[in-house]
């Protein structure tokens, strides 16, 4: 499969592969570059199906084929790859299927062991519901909710900082017409693909084979911090940071968080 555009690649040094979630574009993680591009190479792309990435979304294996197909293109291996999301479990598959260019994993919010999904992730996969649940999700993720969080400024108590950190913003969805477009279709086809495959991404995890941290915030309503505990049990020699206060879009909340982890793994 044929990479698309990276949509981010700056600095110079050891790489560091940024994957993001579903939805998204790798203009997700611009918070994390601008704090790592003084002392690494940073690439973050766009994956398959999403943003300027004109190839079809595919499944975990598809899209560790295309980053391992970008990463020598770019001559830029080995890569520490940090994956956010479903974008974990591509880090993951990287270093099942192409340990070779995995220098080491940093799984951030990340799916990768049964427990990371729930019975809202098995109706999003069911066929029909799943679609007209996705069609109307997406469109409340793209308008309503970023509208919601802007709106959140000023506002007095921890009701409206929890909202800021739970809440999208409009960049996390490529608005309310990916609805019903190639956005919507894109994340069908991995949601479906998400549920099939972690039995045999969790089997994988034990074998993986570099260092890895697990990162995740103590307030994600995606996915929890019992299952990125659980993540980091089943990752030999994993560690595992919870970060106080912060929801699921860990690369905009606490980008810092990641920075110092990306470095820490390409020191060891």
């Amino acid at each position: 499969m044929a990479w698309g555009p990276v949509t981010l690649d700056e600095g110079t040094g050891p790489t560091a592969l940024l994957l993001h979630g579903q939805p998204g574009t790798g203009a997700s993680w611009r918070p994390v570059v601008d704090l790592l591009r003084d002392d690494h190479r940073v690439l973050a792309p766009d994956r398959p199906g999403y943003g300027d990435n004109d190839a079809p979304a595919t499944d975990f294996r598809g899209n560790a084929e295309a980053m391992a197909e970008l990463l020598g293109a770019r001559g830029a291996v080995p890569a520490v790859v940090v994956g956010h999301s479903w974008g974990g479990g591509v880090a993951i598959e990287l270093a099942r299927s192409f340990p070779e260019v995995v220098a080491g994993l940093v799984l951030v919010a990340s799916v990768g062991t049964v427990g990371s999904v729930n019975l809202l992730d098995d109706l999003l996969a069911a066929p029909v519901v799943g679609d007209g649940l996705a069609a109307l999700g997406l469109a409340v993720m793209g308008s309503a909710l970023p509208w919601v969080r802007d709106r959140m400024d000023g506002l007095p108590g921890r009701w409206a900082s929890w909202w800021r950190t739970a809440l999208p913003d409009a960049s996390m969805a490529g608005g309310t017409a990916g609805a019903l477009g190639r956005v919507r279709r894109s994340f069908m086809v991995e949601q479906r693909a998400l549920v099939a495959a972690l039995p045999s991404l969790e089997g994988a995890l034990a074998g993986v084979g570099v260092p890895a941290a697990v990162i995740a915030g103590t307030a994600d309503v995606v996915v929890s911090p019992a299952a990125a505990a659980e993540l980091a049990h089943a990752v030999t020699g994993a560690t595992l940071e919870l970060v106080d206060g912060v929801g699921h879009f860990v690369p905009r909340d606490a980008p810092a968080v990641i920075a110092d982890t990306v470095r820490r793994l390409t020191r060891s």
